[in-house]
């Protein structure tokens, strides 16, 4: 049981955990400029352009958020993993500004697993030949 649900949860929390600390430890900054955002359901997702240092132009999409990070055209900083800009990327104020999205929904993701098991748990019991 436990198996199944651990395979939802790692790409929602442990997976964006494991990237965000490779980009704390390896990342590169460097500016990108806020090309747009898209609303969902009162939650924001924004899209940014920047170059790397080797000159390849790359784009990072942030995951949905309560609040804007910057407004169209603004330049910010984006932190990139240098061996796939295209892939790991996060802006400085979502690595260091304090909550974090991974860390949300990894805890969202445990509570959910907690729930699950203790409501499954009893009727288990008495499946058991």
């Amino acid at each position: 049981m436990f198996l199944p649900i651990a395979i939802y949860v790692f790409p929602f929390g442990i997976y964006p955990l494991l990237v965000e600390r490779r980009l704390r430890k390896s990342g590169i900054s460097v500016p990108a400029v806020c090309t747009g955002a898209s609303w969902d359901e009162g939650r924001v997702t924004e899209f940014f352009k920047f170059k790397t240092l080797d000159g390849y132009r790359s784009s990072y999409r942030s995951p949905l958020a309560d609040g804007r990070i910057s407004h169209d055209g603004e330049e910010v900083s984006i932190i990139y993993d240098p061996k796939a800009p295209h892939a790991r990327a996060r802006t400085e104020m979502e690595l260091f500004g304090g909550k974090s999205q991974a860390r949300r929904d990894l805890r969202g993701g445990i509570i959910v697993l907690i729930v699950m098991n203790v409501m499954i748990a009893p009727f288990a019991v008495l499946y058991i030949p």
